[in-house]
């Protein structure tokens, strides 16, 4: 698995960007907000990794500090978020905000985010409450 990738962006989108690291080009799946991050091409980075596989894919998805990683892979984790999901969730607030609005039990908050319903929300404040 690939724990982390330093390198230069030598495309970003806005759903990814591809890091360039001894002549090797890796797709690599970020939240908009480290996305907001890195201003230009060429740019230096050091991402830590979560490398998701099923059997017909194979993922890389980046985080800036081992606190976002370590939260998406709780998210993950949580029946019925995937990857996608859980890089959402990680869009609309901080991880600090996120924590706190599962430790009060917040569903309300963890709605705004695309694709999350109550019962998703809920499920995610029973499985990681305890975790918080």
């Amino acid at each position: 698995m690939i724990g982390s990738i330093k390198g230069k962006i030598i495309l970003k989108t806005d759903k990814f960007i591809i890091v360039e690291t001894t002549g090797v080009g890796y797709k690599i799946n970020i939240s908009p907000d480290t996305l907001s991050k890195f201003k230009k091409k060429d740019e230096e980075v050091f991402l830590w990794t979560h490398t998701h596989v099923r059997e017909d894919i194979l993922d890389l998805y980046g985080f800036l500090n081992r606190e976002e990683l370590e939260f998406f892979e709780m998210l993950i984790n949580v029946s019925g978020i995937g990857p996608k999901g859980a890089l959402s969730v990680l869009g609309v607030a901080s991880i600090e905000t996120l924590k706190r609005a599962i430790s009060t039990s917040d569903t309300a908050y963890l709605t705004k985010v695309s694709g999350i319903g109550k019962k998703t929300a809920e499920k995610i404040i029973i499985e990681l409450r305890d975790k918080m």
